[in-house]
């Protein structure tokens, strides 16, 4: 996207007069109506010798610049424009702002990070295009208004803007940028129809252009939001023919929509295969949220519903808002469906992390009750040394849910143990941690627990269950510090 500086927007349609010699700065005003208006001519001046003079031509006091500073060098030609236009587009240029009272011109710090430098640049930009609208440099400048508007995430105002373009520049050369980016952002914003006519107005365009392979693959895209994904595989079979992929990339672009239209035609398969191809091409997409998706998508539609379940749970790490709540609860339920109820009892506490939801809380009840953890609400009588036997039963027997039922009231309050049954307790919830969260939590607890220990015997017990448990994961030489007592 051409994006021009706002250096290169102050001028923007403005009178010239004659250019001033190579460092040189002539400053002149005149009163008209009341008001002051100033010309400048500057040729690589610094930014402080120029507003000292407009300082002086207004009769202000000038103050903010650092005399110790050696400050950026400025090109500029204006005449006859209002003071604080003229300081606006002299400072904003290189990123300074102004206040202005009574007397006094006070220049703010140079403004340094991205967010403030874009501020002052769209400043500049609605100003220029405002006062000047029949340049030839306007259409361009709505266009840099508008993709600092969609990079700040204000996707409506970006669309407007977009859409100013062919409104008030019809024949301008970034007719068909204006298009396409209305019709990307459209399609961001779940405005199908409106986003297949700004494709449709770019593909009726007869200056040349190189939007023409990604207004097929959009028109793809709408094609399958809106119910015709025969159509898409058709856009995209001829984008094929008549434009081969620039690139890899490119062609896993294409892949990818392709998938998505045979998810909607429920041909899981060959949407699963689609994705191979892309994981073959070593495509970055691979970690997008569009990628995940349509795996989980086609995993499910296959009845795979364990790995589909992971899927969703992957896919909800990388979205948010209530596309990231439903694919949490989709994958809860996918676990359940597959009885795979470790796995669901994960995604419920993974989810929770980040909020929760009156079905996510319906269905934490029902993995609650299949692991038997449902009973951690009712009020328990036996002694610590009983519910630790029960245990260490429920372990044997392969019920962790009962475990850890059991276990849990243990650990909170290990106070009533003795050092041994809270070696063999410490050891039990290790197990189970290791089962519901992994062993990196598993670790993060015993390590500590193995400092409350006081017995040597007791301590080298923890150090066999840490080392048991990373031999059942093949990783040998952390099973052998554990034997030691290191656990890493």
């Amino acid at each position: 996207m051409r994006i021009q500086t706002a250096l290169a927007l102050l001028v923007l349609g403005l009178p010239v007069v004659a250019q001033a010699p190579k460092t040189q700065l002539f400053v002149d005003g005149v009163y008209i109506g009341g008001e002051l208006l100033v010309g400048v001519q500057a040729r690589d001046i610094p930014v402080d010798e120029v507003v000292a003079e407009l300082a002086q031509r207004a009769g202000l006091t000038l103050t903010g610049f650092d005399p110790d500073r050696r400050q950026p060098l400025v090109a500029i030609e204006l005449r006859q424009r209002p003071l604080d236009m003229v300081l606006e587009f002299v400072l904003g240029s290189v990123g300074y702002e102004f206040e202005r009272s009574g007397a006094e011109l006070n220049v703010h710090g140079h403004a340094t990070d991205r967010g403030a430098l874009l501020q002052n640049a769209s400043v500049a930009y609605s100003r220029a295009t405002n006062t000047y609208p029949k340049s030839e440099r306007a259409p361009g400048a709505r266009l840099a208004q508008a993709w600092i508007a969609e990079d700040r995430g204000d996707l409506s105002t970006a669309l407007d803007l977009y859409l100013l373009v062919p409104a008030n520049y019809p024949g301008s050369t970034e007719l068909a940028e204006a298009y396409y980016r209305s019709g990307l952002l459209a399609e961001k914003l779940g405005n199908w129809r409106d986003a297949v006519q700004s494709y449709d107005l770019l593909s009726e365009l007869t200056t040349p252009h190189t939007f023409h392979a990604g207004q097929r693959l959009g028109r793809a895209r709408c094609d399958i939001a809106l119910g015709d994904p025969i159509g898409a595989i058709y856009k995209l079979k001829t984008l094929d023919l008549n434009i081969p992929a620039l690139d890899d990339q490119d062609l896993a672009n294409r892949i990818l929509v392709r998938a998505d239209a045979h998810n909607e035609l429920r041909d899981y398969t060959a949407a699963l295969v689609d994705l191979d191809q892309i994981d073959q091409l070593n495509s970055s997409l691979v970690q997008t949220a569009g990628y995940q998706r349509a795996t989980s998508i086609a995993l499910e539609g296959l009845g795979l519903y364990a790995p589909a379940g992971h899927s969703w749970l992957a896919y909800a790490k990388l979205t948010e808002g209530n596309e990231r709540q439903t694919a949490f609860e989709m994958s809860v339920e996918l676990f359940l469906q597959a009885n795979d109820e470790v796995s669901a009892l994960f995604a419920v506490r993974f989810a929770e992390d980040l909020g929760s939801s009156p079905k996510l809380e319906l269905l934490k009840a029902q993995v609650l009750e299949r692991l038997g953890l449902d009973r951690l609400q009712r009020q328990v009588v036996e002694t610590p040394a009983v519910r630790l036997e029960r245990a260490e039963a429920a372990w044997n027997d392969a019920d962790i849910g009962g475990a850890y039922a059991e276990l849990q009231s243990l650990i909170e309050a290990p106070g009533q143990l003795t050092d041994a049954e809270r070696a063999l307790a410490s050891s039990l919830w290790a197990r189970c941690l290791d089962q519901l969260e992994g062993i990196d939590s598993a670790m993060t607890y015993l390590r500590q627990a193995r400092t409350e220990l006081l017995s040597l015997e007791n301590r080298t017990q923890l150090d066999l269950t840490a080392a048991s448990l990373f031999e059942a994961r093949e990783l040998f030489d952390q099973a052998v510090d554990a034997y030691g007592g290191i656990y890493r």
